[in-house]
């Protein structure tokens, strides 16, 4: 797992854009405004639970999974970059089959759309269909119970002016659910008349 890591790392060591820089609002699952580990059983603000298949979890809010109860001891343990979130704290006492989808929004208004990358790893329970940047497909996809390992993924185009946003499409069946994401961004910033201009409309 450290090696696929290190190789989304070198995405963003190696671009060719001179002036990148990090795209800000890019937060991985558990953590709070400060990049900071959320405690077990917060809501995880930054992923907005937009679409559950479970009728007494159909958020917006998702949660950071207890780590001291099944399933933590089968899904890949949390580490200090990213924690498991959920439609539910107690995972497993399961919720339905169906489709969850968690939201993640971001602003470019102050950078170049078509020069962002966004790009890191992700996993779930059960497989992940699909990420959608502002609702295009990206082909980006996790294996039936993929939650022993992390997966890679990457984004180079559908970025718009403004906020975006990317969905990540969980499908479960009936058994715990959950998802967890490590994420990065560069772009190239807007020039400078530009940003002056956003900066004196803000």
């Amino acid at each position: 797992m450290n090696k696929i890591f290190f190789a989304v790392l070198s995405i963003f060591t190696t671009l060719t854009i001179a002036n990148a820089s990090n795209i800000p609002g890019l937060y991985s699952t558990g953590l709070d405004d400060n990049y900071n580990l959320l405690a077990d059983g917060e809501t995880d603000n930054h992923y907005e639970l937009i679409s559950s298949s479970d009728v007494n979890f159909p958020g917006p809010e998702s949660k950071v999974v207890l780590s001291n109860a099944y399933p933590m001891n089968v899904w890949l343990p949390n580490n200090e970059r990213s924690k498991w979130i959920a439609p539910r704290t107690d995972a497993g006492l399961f919720n339905e089959a169906g489709t969850y989808v968690y939201r993640i929004k971001f602003d470019l208004s102050k950078f170049k759309p078509g020069t962002a990358i966004v790009a890191g790893l992700w996993t779930t329970d059960d497989n992940g269909i699909d990420i959608l940047i502002n609702g295009k497909r990206t082909g980006n996809f996790t294996p039936l119970a993929a939650f022993y390992g992390m997966f890679p993924f990457e984004i180079r185009s559908g970025f718009i002016d403004g906020i975006n946003t990317i969905d990540f499409v969980v499908h479960n069946y009936i058994a715990p659910s959950g998802l967890r994401v490590e994420i990065m961004g560069k772009a190239d910033p807007k020039d400078f008349v530009s940003v002056l201009k956003l900066w004196y409309n803000d």
